[in-house]
């Protein structure tokens, strides 16, 4: 009887609990899940930087050359150090190098507006009057880029050996390269700010005329 009545009161008040217990659980699962959760979020917002830029970059490598992935350039030595980003945000800031050849800091400026394509889509053919601009089409529809390519004055290392310089750049991908396709190792130091896209102010004359500083008047 008394076996009975002890069993008959473990089943009704055993639930009563260990459903708190259960509850409890959930809610401390729910809560850690939530913090996880929102500290997750932050990090990729911190890690990410949307087009308004606002961002730093404070990048340091040893790294080795390949052949230059630009169009055209197959033939030349380059180490990306930036890279093209997809939101087209201008880096500004500078890098500080020492390598095995005499390189160039080569600086991208990119349009992906299409505001200076011609009316085909490819890039426009600037008067011969005018000079001429390094102008290369991505591939697979991702705008035009033209080059800055600075040659540092070089501080020759101890062993006589190796090149040292130091450039500010402003840009939206920044590589060091070799015009002659030699091979090259370079140890850098690169802090730059990341800012937003930069608005387009394309003035491109398709006047016949020459200019006055060029036909003397």
């Amino acid at each position: 009887m008394h076996n009975n009545k002890f069993v008959k009161n473990f089943l009704i008040l055993t639930p009563l609990v260990v459903l708190p217990v259960l509850l409890s659980a959930g809610s401390l699962s729910s809560v850690i899940s939530m913090l996880f959760s929102n500290q997750y979020e932050v990090l990729a917002q911190e890690g990410d930087v949307s087009a308004d830029g606002g961002d730093q970059v404070i990048q340091q490598g040893i790294a080795t050359s390949s052949p230059d992935p630009l169009p055209g350039h197959e033939a030349h030595q380059s180490i990306t150090i930036l890279r093209l980003r997809d939101d087209n945000a201008v880096y500004s800031g500078r890098i500080t190098f020492t390598t095995t050849q005499p390189v160039e800091v080569q600086i991208l400026h990119r349009d992906t507006t299409g505001a200076i394509a011609g009316p085909s889509g490819t890039v426009p053919n600037i008067p011969e009057k005018f000079g001429k601009l390094a102008m290369i089409e991505l591939p697979g529809g991702n705008g035009h880029v033209t080059i800055t390519n600075v040659v540092p004055k070089f501080t020759e290392g101890a062993t006589g050996s190796t090149f040292a310089a130091s450039v500010p750049f402003s840009g939206n991908a920044v590589a060091l390269h070799n015009l002659e396709g030699k091979a090259f190792a370079a140890t850098y130091t690169a802090t730059t700010d990341v800012l937003g896209p930069a608005v387009r102010a394309d003035d491109i004359s398709t006047s016949t005329e020459l200019p006055s500083d060029v036909d003397g008047n």
